[in-house]
């Protein structure tokens, strides 16, 4: 039965992949090509759901998810809950896409007529409550994780969850784009009304029933529950906390600010198609990023976390000049071998950053997870909107497209290297026992024995 539960909590990530894959993907290169509203406006919508972590609410899930028992159950209701909320806005998000009336307004009239915009302000609110799901909902399951796994698999089952995640949106992109070859706002729609059915079934499906009711009364409680001020005043006054924090908003933020880049690039210079831009780069990217997340996260004990995640950004910096090199020549054999080079290190990468996120958690898991998960959703707000920012600010400068995903990208290269200059400086022995003497203060000054 254990090992049933291994694989079906894997299968989790599957539900978040269709819907952020359709999100990320294919809603986002709809409003900002073909219904002409400000990437500014698109990107930071998508980014909202990123902005929540930022404001705590990934710290405050997993310090809550550690400390508090419904049902008797701590992990799952939190997911329960975040994953209704992201089901429900997600089928309502393309509705709403429709009726937004700031399409083609010019970057300097965004104010203004972003205010008087009822279908944005409905998105908004929409991608709010996506965004408080996702943070509740992927925080108590990476808890979860860490709970039933342990540090030997928690490698494997990391891996297989990614890829799942990563094989469900080359998968979903690749239906969704011939559905869509003949494209209607109807069909849209149907997209992402099936989708969030089949999203909510096969999460449920992941996790539900795995987490044992009352297993603190079982076990005992072996440390002390920490309050949500005791883990803010933790986290600050940990040095080898927050370098870590820092190296994975760093590492983030070059992983995954081409996110929702690549379709727009894809329609914006080379002129491709909403089934063509769909069916392209997730497909292309993605597959080679699912099978080095497969061979990297079961070779990880072997080759190290550390330098897999080094090798990963190596590839990652060339893939990306390659994709850079071939926007200018407007050349698409050389996109492909750009983006298949690009794929090799994020899949390397991520996989072995997630690994370093899952493990550094010196026995406490919700804490530190939500700390992990507060530095990555942080990095992706500032990839994912600041994307928006510079194409809009960029082509209004140069008239030319190619100018602004350039220096998206050439932002991501600049993040690979740091990350990897970074990667040295960092030691799981030296966080745990920092974080031994650090959490025995923090108790101490609250008065807990």
């Amino acid at each position: 039965m254990r090992q049933f539960n291994l694989v079906r909590l894997a299968f989790f990530q599957m539900g978040f992949g269709i819907m952020l894959g359709f999100l990320h993907d294919t809603l986002n290169r709809v409003m900002t090509s073909d219904l002409g509203i400000s990437s500014t406006i698109v990107f930071g919508l998508i980014s909202l759901k990123e902005l929540l972590a930022v404001f705590g609410v990934k710290v405050w899930a997993g310090n809550m998810s550690d400390r508090s028992h419904l049902f008797g159950y701590k992990r799952s209701p939190y997911i329960l809950v975040g994953l209704v909320s992201c089901v429900f806005s997600f089928i309502l998000s393309p509705v709403a896409a429709y009726e937004v009336t700031s399409a083609g307004v010019e970057f300097a009239d965004l104010l203004p007529a972003m205010a008087q915009d009822v279908g944005l302000l409905k998105l908004v609110v929409i991608f709010l409550i996506f965004g408080f799901g996702l943070q509740v909902s992927t925080t108590a399951y990476y808890a979860l994780i860490a709970d039933y796994v342990g540090d030997k698999h928690i490698g494997k089952v990391t891996s297989a969850s990614w890829t799942l995640m990563v094989l469900t949106t080359i998968v979903s992109a690749r239906v969704v784009g011939t559905y869509l070859d003949e494209y209607s706002p109807e069909r849209l729609m149907n997209v992402a009304f099936v989708g969030g059915l089949i999203a909510f079934g096969v999460a449920v499906f992941a996790f539900m029933g795995v987490e044992e009711r009352n297993v603190a009364a079982k076990k005992g409680k072996t440390e002390e529950s920490l309050t949500f001020g005791q883990s803010v005043k933790l986290l600050s006054a940990s040095p080898k906390t927050l370098l870590f924090a820092s190296y994975i908003l760093v590492a983030i933020f070059a992983l995954f600010s081409c996110e929702i880049v690549m379709e727009p690039f894809g329609a914006d210079v080379f002129g491709m198609p909403v089934g063509e831009t769909t069916k392209l780069f997730r497909p292309t990217m993605g597959t080679v990023q699912l099978i080095f997340m497969l061979l990297v996260g079961f070779l990880i004990n072997k080759i190290g976390k550390k330098r897999g995640a080094f090798i990963g950004n190596l590839f990652g910096m060339a893939g990306f000049s390659i994709i850079i090199a071939a926007g200018f020549m407007l050349d698409e054999t050389v996109l492909r071998i750009g983006l298949v080079v690009a794929g090799i290190g994020l899949g390397a990468a991520s996989v072995s950053n997630i690994t370093m996120m899952m493990t550094m958690t010196a026995g406490r898991s919700g804490v530190y997870i939500g700390l992990w998960g507060t530095a990555q959703s942080l990095a992706m707000f500032m990839g994912h909107f600041g994307a928006g920012v510079i194409r809009d600010l960029v082509y209004a400068f140069s008239g030319d497209y190619m100018w602004a995903y350039a220096t998206i990208f050439g932002l991501e290269i600049i993040a690979f290297g740091v990350a990897s200059a970074l990667l040295p400086l960092i030691s799981q022995d030296d966080f745990e026992a920092e974080s031994k003497v650090k959490v025995a203060e923090v108790l101490a000054a609250s008065g807990v024995d």
